[in-house]
């Protein structure tokens, strides 16, 4: 059984569909693009995001509109916080969204990204909103990997990082799975090229990563999260 590797971009950014989805495409992989339902991009582009779901990429709930956790010290400060948040309003958010998207690609799965890898609600230190996801999610994609893991995945992954790496050191990453059964690692990652994003994969280092995915494809695969789920099984 292959290797999976889960290519993950976050926050709907034109370089996703006008670059990205395609070239994954083009060399026979599957990305997951984790879209907020307020995304003006999602909204201008719409034909255009339809294209890539239609290509088979994963189009992933980001929530509406980005909430995160505000962390003292922290030069952002995000619009929507989630200490202002109640049970009520991050379901209300996810449900929201998910029908927005469904309106996008017809799908009626998909798996979510914790804005912020934050799964908590309300004055610190929080409440877990673990069963609102449960509920609307079959996986999430949460928290930091520095390594890869094996056997089924557990029902809130970590994923490792992209941003301001080198392919070699995705590579690297990677290459641990080898001969390995059941492995498989989510990679994390917003734009791709200088300008996309404040956090982002240079856009020489990202194709040369996606040319090494396509190469590997005897013993590694280029699949989308939900995908992976379903291939690994999912442990609460």
């Amino acid at each position: 059984m292959s290797a999976l590797l889960c290519l993950t971009y976050d926050d709907a950014l034109p370089v996703h569909r006008e670059l990205v989805a395609p070239a994954l495409a083009a060399r026979g992989l599957r990305g997951t693009f984790y879209a907020p339902a307020a995304a003006g991009d999602l909204h201008q582009a719409v034909d255009a995001w339809r294209a890539v779901a239609a290509a088979g990429h994963e189009l992933g709930n980001h929530t509406c509109w980005h909430p995160c956790r505000l962390r003292p010290g922290s030069a952002y400060v995000p619009a929507y916080q989630l200490q202002d948040y109640t049970h009520r309003r991050i379901r209300d958010e996810l449900r929201l969204a998910n029908q927005v998207l469904t309106l996008v690609d017809g799908q009626t799965q998909r798996s979510y990204a914790a804005t912020c890898h934050d799964t908590t609600i309300g004055p610190d230190p929080g409440a877990s909103f673990f069963a609102e996801m449960a509920e609307l999610f079959p996986i999430v994609r949460a928290g930091h990997a520095q390594a890869p893991s094996a056997g089924p995945m557990p029902f809130i992954t970590p994923a490792f990082s992209a941003d301001r790496r080198s392919a070699a050191e995705v590579i690297a990453a990677a290459e641990q799975m080898r001969g390995v059964a059941d492995a498989w690692l989510v990679v994390l990652m917003h734009g791709v090229g200088e300008g996309t994003h404040n956090h982002h994969m240079a856009a020489e280092e990202h194709a040369r990563l996606i040319d090494w995915l396509a190469e590997q494809s005897g013993w590694l695969a280029g699949v989308t999260l939900c995908e992976a789920a379903r291939r690994r099984g999912v442990q609460a």
